[in-house]
Parts: structure tokens; sequence; C-alpha cells
């Protein structure tokens, strides 16, 4: 009988890579995982930890290998099918990582965060239904799981079930779709009909008796454009250069002095009506380096159209919210700014101050021939206001409560929705004070 030491990493050994990985030493934890893989090349714990650090640290094809390398040694491991799910996830796989899922759940029926990450697969798939049906099924299994709540809210922002649905959340958003729609504005929004909004909203999620919250701080209306900006950031982040591509994305934005402008601009964007429907997005400033408090901005993929379409929402912003309101165009995403000071400079004729440095290509390529990220299916967004801009606007109150503004006073909202957003803001007025 062989020495199971000769065979196995030590117990400590283990426990070892375990802390490393546990406080975040991915560093260490790679150099363990390394060392014992190499010694102990059959035995899967160092495989898996291996797979999460490389995912981790965004060597995302490196982790597919080490992910099917754990699967091969463990084909029943329901974590080993889970990571590997994750990792084809993100490399755009779906039907692959569809089948990870699933082959999790069939060795543990119960388990989760696999049911949570097959419904966020069918529904990049476009199979809505079934996604759907996915979120309900561990809503069922596990009741105090938010995050499969807050996706199944999400979903509903895409697809209205063609029958009657008798789950609760499906319910709620359904009675607040169509309450809003009844209330739809055409004229000039008033503070009062934002109080209505949110008072006839929120009502009817008390009448359910159901805790909604989310962590998210951004409500879009997106078309079926993907813009990838997750590449572009990360190209961004590893090696500080602008990506070509946002060299000719420009935005058109508005700075809201309270929330309830804030969600009177919500309410605009909801309702115009573009000749491309361009991705347009409202939140709140929660980006320590980069300075405002409450923002609008409407994607638009060259110059010229952020020309037109800032002309045709100044009109629409006065007539609507207030005339003091000014609209701006801007150029890419604020982080570029603090590294390229010019990149912002925009000329309206000519060239522009800061153009794409050609040297930066080959950096680029690089980049996606090591991260060949698909495309995901972009489904647009349903107009009317609905439950997940709802759970969004509660976070913007708590936002509001943090800096001091006393505008929300007419919502009449105490209670706070997001200690994590009221904190972030509070913090936020000691670098930016609050003066309006």
């Amino acid at each position: 009988m062989k020495d199971l030491n000769i065979i196995n990493p030590s117990n400590q050994q283990l426990n070892n890579l375990l802390k490393c990985y546990q406080t975040g030493r991915y560093i260490d934890a790679e150099k363990l995982s390394l060392s014992i893989t190499k010694e102990f090349p059959e035995h899967p714990f160092a495989w898996k930890v291996l797979g999460i650090v490389f995912k981790k640290t965004g060597r995302i094809n490196e982790a597919l290998v080490v992910n099917q390398k754990s699967v091969e040694l463990e084909p029943i491991n329901m974590e080993a099918n889970f990571n590997l799910g994750n990792t084809l996830q993100e490399l755009g796989r779906l039907e692959e990582a569809e089948a990870c899922y699933k082959q999790a759940i069939s060795i543990k029926p119960d388990y989760a965060e696999a049911h949570n990450n097959l419904g966020v697969t069918l529904q990049k798939i476009g199979r809505l239904e079934e996604a759907m049906n996915t979120f309900i099924k561990i809503i069922k299994l596990n009741p105090n799981l938010p995050k499969s709540y807050i996706k199944l809210v999400e979903l509903l922002t895409v697809y209205d079930p063609q029958e009657e649905v008798l789950h609760p959340i499906v319910k709620i958003a359904q009675e607040i779709k169509d309450t809003n729609l009844k209330d739809k504005t055409l004229d000039v929004i008033s503070s009062n009909k934002v109080i209505k909004i949110i008072s006839k909203s929120s009502n009817i999620i008390k009448r359910y008796n159901i805790r909604l919250q989310t962590d998210l701080s951004q409500v879009y209306r997106r078309n079926s454009i993907d813009l990838n900006c997750k590449r572009h950031k990360a190209i961004f982040n590893k090696f500080n250069i602008i990506p070509k591509f946002c060299f000719g994305c420009y935005k058109v934005q508005v700075e809201p002095r309270s929330v309830i402008e804030l969600i009177k601009l919500l309410i605009v964007f909801d309702q115009i009506k573009l000749d491309k429907n361009n991705t347009r997005k409202c939140m709140i400033e929660m980006r320590q380096e980069v300075s405002g408090f409450y923002k609008g901005l409407i994607y638009c993929t060259g110059l010229e159209e952020a020309y037109q379409i800032a002309n045709y929402l100044e009109k629409v912003v006065e007539e609507k919210i207030s005339s003091e309101l000014s609209v701006m165009i801007k150029r890419g995403c604020s982080e570029y700014t603090i590294s390229f000071p010019d990149y912002k400079e925009i000329n309206k004729f000519g060239p522009q101050r800061m153009s794409y440095d050609e040297d930066w290509k080959s950096i680029e390529k690089n980049h996606d021939s090591l991260n060949p990220i698909k495309s995901n299916k972009i489904i647009p967004t349903f107009s009317g206001i609905n439950l997940h801009d709802i759970l969004i606007v509660q976070n913007w109150i708590d936002y509001a409560k943090g800096i001091g503004d006393t505008s929300l006073n007419l919502l009449g909202q105490t209670k706070v929705f997001s200690p994590k957003i009221f904190k972030i803001a509070k913090k936020r007025i000691e670098k930016y004070p609050w003066q309006r």
C-alpha cells in the first residue's frame, strides 16, 4: 500500500495555501499552488485554488486551463464544475458554462450559487423565460439569497412574461410598471409627480412584505449595442493607456442639483426618443477621485451625434425640469482624464488635442489575444419606471441623506436602505463639500 504522505500534500501545506487565499495574499497563494501541483499533480485542491487565483487576478485563459484540469481530476465535484462554469461565462462561452452549472446542480440540487449563475447565463444567451424560472426556483429553494431576488428584478426590466406568473416579485414588478405607465408624464415633471411615483411604488413593495434592496447605484436604459466597457477599463487599469475605441466615445452629461432633479432626469431619460435609442444612465457619483454628486449620461458614437443629442436634450430638460440645468459634452470616462488631462479637451472642429497613440495598438492586440472575451447579447431595456429603478432610487435617497441634500425631505423617507452608500456619501463631503 502506498504511503499517503507521498501522493498527498501535508495538512500544513494545504492549511497554509488556504490561509493565503482567504487573506487575499494571491501572489503567495499562486506560488504555493504551483509548488503543490508540481509535487502532487493528482491532488485536486491546489488546482482548484490556482484556478480561482488566476481568475481573480485577470488571467482568464490560464484560469480556464487550470479549472479544466480540476474537473478532469474530480468530474463529480460541484465546486470544480461551478468554477469552470464561471470562467467559461466570463469568456463568453455561454452554452459550455450552462452545461457546467447544470452538472454542478446535478451533484448538489440545492446549490444556490450555481442556480443563480445558470440564470445569469440563460439571460445572456437570450432564453429569458428559462432564466426567470431558474431565478424563481432558487428563491424557493433558498429564500435568504438576495442576489437571486435582484437578478430576477433585473431580468424583468427586459422580459415581460406572456402568461401570468404568481411569484410575488413578478407581481410587484408588474404592478409598479402598470401604475407608472398610467401616470406617464408628457409635460413638466413636478416635484409632486416624483413624490407620487416613489410613494405609490414603495407602497406596492410594502404591501407584499418582501424586503428588497440592491447594491446598485446606476439606472440604465440600454440599447442592443455592447460597448464592451469592461474590456476597455481592464486595459486602462492594467496598462494606463486609453483604448482606441474610447477616442470615438462621447457622452452628453447633465448634473442635477438635487436627488429630486436626478429622479426627474431619470423620467426624462426613460421617455425621450432618440434615433439610435442611445444607451443612457442616471447615477450618483461615488468614485473618490471624481468630483460631482448627481449625473445623467447619454452615450454617443461620435462628436457630431453628441452635439445633436445635446441640443435636443437641452430643450427637453429646460421644458420638463429647469432652465438652470446645463447640458455639456464630455469625452470617454472621467478616470482617463486623471492620467491624460488633454483627453478631456474637445475641439468641435478639426483634430482633437489628444489622439490615439498608435504604439498602444500592439498592447491592445496582445491583451485581446490573452483575453478573447465574446460580446454578450444585450437586450434593450423596457421603458417605464420599474421595480429595479425604485430599488436604486432608494439608494439615491440614502446618498442624499449622507451628503445633506435637503430636497429629499419632500419624499418623506427616513429609513436607510443601504448603510454602505450612506457611509460613502458621508465620507464624500469631506472632499467635495455639498453646497446646494
